[in-house]
This record gives C-alpha cells, sequence and structure tokens, in this order.
C-alpha cells in the first residue's frame, strides 16, 4: 500500500481514538500512528537526504573497491589482456610493411609511461571483469525507488545488464574496432616526398601507447554502455517514465539518428557504419517491446 494512503489511515484511526481518556489516550493515538509509519517508512526504504547521499557515497566506494580487487586479480592475466588490447596494432604494423605505405611505430614518450601504461590497462580490466558487481552496488542503491514488480526480476535484470555490458564491449572489440583503427590511420596519408627521380618515402606514423588506450577505453565503454538500453527502458518504463508508444510513435526518427550517428562517427566503410547501427536498432526495438510486455502486465 503507498505510503501517503497508509498514513491517512493511520492518521484517521489517531483521530477516531477514544476520548473518554482525555489528552493522553489522544497522544498514545498519535504515537502509535507516528510510530507505524516510521515502520512503513523503513520497510519501503525511506531514509532523508543526508542518509541518501551517505549511501551513494558508500556505494561508490564499494564499487571503486571492486575495481581495484579486480585489476588486481588481472594482473595474473596481464599478457593475454595486454594482447588483447594491443592486437590491432600489430595488424596496422603488418599493412604498414607492404609496399608504398608509410611505417607506422609504438611508442612511449614521457619518463613513468610505462608505469602509467600498466596501470590503465590494468584499471580497464578491472572496471570491464568487475562490472558485474558494480552494477550490483548500483542496483542496491536504486532498489528502494523501483517497483515490487520490477524488484522480483532483480537477478534477471542484472544478468542481462552485465550480458549485454560484455556483448558490446566484445563486439565493438571483435568486429568494429580493427576497421576504426585502420582507418584513422591510413586514411589521408600526406603524399610521399619524392628525394631523388628513384627514391620516395612517406612520413611515419608514431603512435603512442597512452593515446591509444585512451581511445580504446572510450569507445569499448561507450559500446558496453550503449548496449544497456533495454535494461534502462525496462526500468524507466515500471516507473512510467516511457511508455511503448514513445519507441513506435518516433521509430522513423530513431532509423535517421542512428544513420547520421553512425556516418558521423564511424568510418566511411559500409560494414564498419552497418556494425553500429544495426545492433543499435535491435536494441532500440527490443527495448519497446520489452516496455510493451510491462505495460500488458501492469
Amino acid at each position: 500500500m503507498p505510503l501517503d494512503q497508509q498514513y491517512g489511515e493511520n492518521s484517521a484511526a489517531a483521530a477516531r481514538a477514544p476520548r473518554g481518556g482525555g489528552a493522553d489516550a489522544a497522544m498514545d493515538g498519535v504515537a502509535a500512528a507516528n510510530s507505524d509509519i516510521k515502520k512503513l517508512r523503513q520497510e519501503q526504504g525511506y531514509m532523508p537526504m543526508a542518509e541518501h547521499l551517505g549511501e551513494l557515497r558508500n556505494r561508490l566506494m564499494r564499487a571503486a573497491l571492486w575495481i581495484v580487487a579486480f585489476a588486481a586479480l588481472s594482473y595474473i592475466f596481464y599478457s593475454e589482456v595486454w594482447q588483447f588490447i594491443m592486437g590491432p596494432v600489430a595488424d596496422l604494423i603488418r599493412k604498414s610493411r607492404e609496399p608504398g605505405m608509410p611505417a607506422v611505430k609504438i611508442m612511449t614518450t614521457r619518463l613513468g609511461d610505462n608505469f602509467a601504461i600498466e596501470f590503465k590497462v590494468l584499471l580497464l580490466s578491472g572496471f570491464i571483469a568487475g562490472f558485474p558487481m558494480i552494477l550490483f552496488e548500483i542496483w542496491r542503491f536504486i532498489t528502494p525507488a523501483l517497483t515490487a514488480g520490477i524488484r522480483r526480476w532483480g537477478s534477471v535484470i542484472l544478468i542481462s545488464s552485465v550480458s549485454l555490458f560484455w556483448c558490446g564491449v566484445l563486439f565493438a572489440r571483435l568486429v568494429t574496432w580493427k576497421t576504426v583503427a585502420d582507418f584513422l590511420v591510413f586514411q589521408w596519408l600526406p603524399p610521399a616526398l619524392v628525394i631523388s627521380a628513384t627514391e620516395t618515402i612517406r612520413p611515419e606514423i608514431n603512435l603512442t601507447v597512452g593515446d591509444y588506450l585512451s581511445f580504446f577505453t572510450g569507445f569499448h565503454v561507450a559500446f558496453g554502455l550503449s548496449f544497456q538500453l533495454p535494461i534502462v527502458s525496462v526500468i524507466l518504463g515500471s516507473m512510467g517514465i516511457i511508455s511503448s508508444g514513445l519507441f513506435f510513435r518516433f521509430w522513423r526518427h530513431a532509423i535517421v539518428i542512428l544513420c547520421v550517428f553512425s556516418i558521423v562517427v564511424m568510418p566511411p566503410d559500409v560494414f564498419a557504419m552497418l556494425s553500429l547501427m544495426v545492433p543499435m536498432l535491435g536494441l532500440y526495438f527490443l527495448s519497446a517491446l520489452l516496455v510493451r510486455m510491462i505495460e500488458r502486465r501492469a
């Protein structure tokens, strides 16, 4: 029963308290009503703003500790993680050895870069591997604001969310990243410099590991988070913030926006653009169907 309805019934009960005992009986009734309200608020997860902020701080600290823990665990598999991240660079170097292609070199440029690079790699692997626990902390924080129906599906939502995030990261690495990296490195190459009648050279392409890691991290985390669209839609739909009609009413607009977005952020390659557009469209319509199912169950 909603809190305001319970409050009204308890207040009415206090007002109907027997008046034979005078003021003491009335005060006892009010005290009992207030005690019931306080207990009900605790059961429904109600807390003042200061306690909300304290709970948020605790959850964020736990999430950070989970990232550190999984980063430390990832150190055992550091070589495999390094190959997973830097594998496309090896492909770029191999391509640069073809006739007429500029040389590609991977390097560090500052003191302490080696430590910073290792730290970034472990932090990224800790975030990706520890995403289930990070999501669990977020779920525990927002649970009091969710309906009972959504809370019953908590395990399914968490497992689906983690699976979608990992699928997004793997999809970005195995399907789109190689094409994107190749495009960013070898497109718009400057013309070769003529040294003599028989000799020309091209400027070398020097990639710093730090810049590569930063771009790699942002690209893959963005893909993983974008795959959370169905989960976010289910939660917002259960709270009545969005409806399936909103998705179906603007599906043409969504297609146009995704087409333009794919053209802007992806290389001018049909496969690369479709590799982003098709999954996002599928997630869009999946979100619409899931919200429709929630509306029918309500």
